[in-house]
């Protein structure tokens, strides 16, 4: 079952970065899912997010490589640290993940964030959701990017 998504920024540098083509980084992504489906990802992605209880709002960034299913991937949090994205998965023209946990600057607490979109041809649009560890109250947001060149 495909999970709600919290994205708070989202970059995901193509699979063709030389970190990438170089045996790989700390940042590598595995994009999980069938060439078909990756396809409809390869691109320049860019848009925006916004936190509907934290109020925090950001843009969105990721690239990927037609037939590749390794990415470069970062989540960042207006100029903080960067985060690192887990898990990506592609299947029936919806994209998943969760971001590896990380402290919120909110709360100084520990986190952990899924994301969910629907791919519709040059647009993506989805929902985050962040789950804070401390009190298991889960907070809520949505994405959208446009493809800017493929």
């Amino acid at each position: 079952m495909l999970k709600r998504m919290l994205l708070v920024t989202l970059l995901v540098s193509g699979a063709a970065s030389p970190l990438v083509a170089c045996g790989g980084s700390q940042k590598d992504v595995e994009v999980k899912g069938k060439d078909t489906e990756t396809a409809k990802l390869a691109g320049d992605w860019e848009g925006t997010y916004e936190g509907r209880e934290s109020g925090r709002s950001g843009t969105v960034k990721f690239s990927l490589q037609l037939g590749r299913h390794t990415a470069e991937g970062e989540v960042y949090m207006g100029g903080e640290t960067p985060l690192k994205i887990q898990f990506i998965e592609v299947a029936g023209g919806q994209i998943q993940g969760t971001i590896a946990p990380y402290t919120d600057p909110n709360c100084d607490c520990q986190v952990e964030t899924s994301f969910l979109g629907i791919v519709s041809g040059d647009n993506i649009s989805g929902e985050f959701s962040t789950k804070i560890g401390a009190t298991g109250q889960i907070q809520t947001g949505t994405w959208q990017v446009t493809r800017t060149a493929k």
